[in-house]
């Protein structure tokens, strides 16, 4: 009777300590087959050590190196349910920029586990993604040590540019530069590029619009940015070629940053607002730091 009673209470307690260890791991086992959306959705994933389980992307994917490898379900403001699908994914996790609305609203009505994340345009909504994403992944610590580092880089950029001068450096982010008989497309306030101009120490010159809207070589002279920023991509951005001719374009010879150099070409995946952004931020801080007036104490 005693050793009946011993091997009830052993199962007893071995029943449990599963129990205990289900309810602490709601997720014990990372998906299997995981089809991210958005670039800074791949970035989180693949960054929280879980990128072997990726088996699709979206066009916007294109870092790290790797995920440029996998199949692609279209880009994310025009994807395929049916592309999704095919994968047979147990788990989408895809940002706010998914598009068009029909395809949002097909994937909400399917059997499919989804992550929605926001759009990702603030340190905030990113740092919050990551801990998303890291608990359905069971990946606590990694997403930790991620937003410790974006943290900690946020935090550098700032105290550098505490001494620059009040009137902060005009900046102005370009995905393409406007040609002679051309306007080019530029970041205005509320836009992505605005928000890393500001982290970075910065104000945006674009003041006139809001988000990503065509800039002409007279309203670019208007401007006159001290800095532009140029985003560059192997499928989008400016090329080498169209900065050079911007640089070279006589109308623009008096604009401050032609003038004094201050052109620089940048990836454009600056913009996704992944798990790198306070790396981002620094080097964009870098950048600034050549041409800001600093105050001394």
């Amino acid at each position: 009777m005693k050793q009946s009673l011993r091997r009830s209470a052993t199962v007893n307690l071995a029943l449990m300590a599963s129990a205990l260890m289900a309810l602490a791991e709601p997720y014990p086992e990372i998906d299997k087959r995981i089809v991210t959306i958005g670039g800074a959705a791949t970035e989180i994933v693949f960054a929280l050590g879980a990128g072997s389980s990726v088996v699709a992307t979206d066009l916007s994917s294109i870092y790290p190196p790797q995920a440029r490898e996998l199949p692609m379900v279209g880009y994310v403001r025009n994807i395929s349910p049916e592309g999704v699908l095919s994968m047979e994914p147990d788990l989408v996790i895809a940002t706010g920029a998914l598009g068009p609305p029909n395809a949002r609203q097909m994937l909400e009505r399917l059997d499919i586990d989804i992550i929605w994340l926001p759009k990702l345009s603030t340190p905030e909504e990113l740092l919050s993604s990551i801990k998303t994403v890291s608990e359905r992944l069971s990946r606590i610590e990694a997403a930790e040590a991620l937003i410790e580092g974006v943290n900690r880089d946020l935090a550098q950029a700032s105290k550098n540019s505490s001494n620059w001068a009040k009137d902060a450096l005009t900046v102005l982010f370009l995905l393409e530069p406007p040609g002679k008989s051309s306007s080019g497309m530029g970041g205005g306030l509320n836009s992505k590029a605005d928000t890393l101009i500001s982290l970075a120490g910065g104000k945006n010159a674009a003041t006139g619009f809001s988000g990503f809207k065509p800039v002409s070589a007279e309203s670019l002279v208007a401007m006159n940015p001290d800095v532009i920023l140029v985003g560059q991509s192997n499928r989008h951005g400016g090329s080498p070629e169209s900065i050079q001719a911007m640089i070279a374009t006589p109308a623009l010879s008096e604009v401050s940053a032609i003038k004094k150099d201050a052109v620089y070409a940048v990836p454009l995946d600056d913009l996704a607002f992944g798990p790198r952004l306070g790396e981002v931020t620094l080097r964009w801080n870098s950048l600034l730091a050549e041409h800001a007036a600093t105050v001394i104490p």
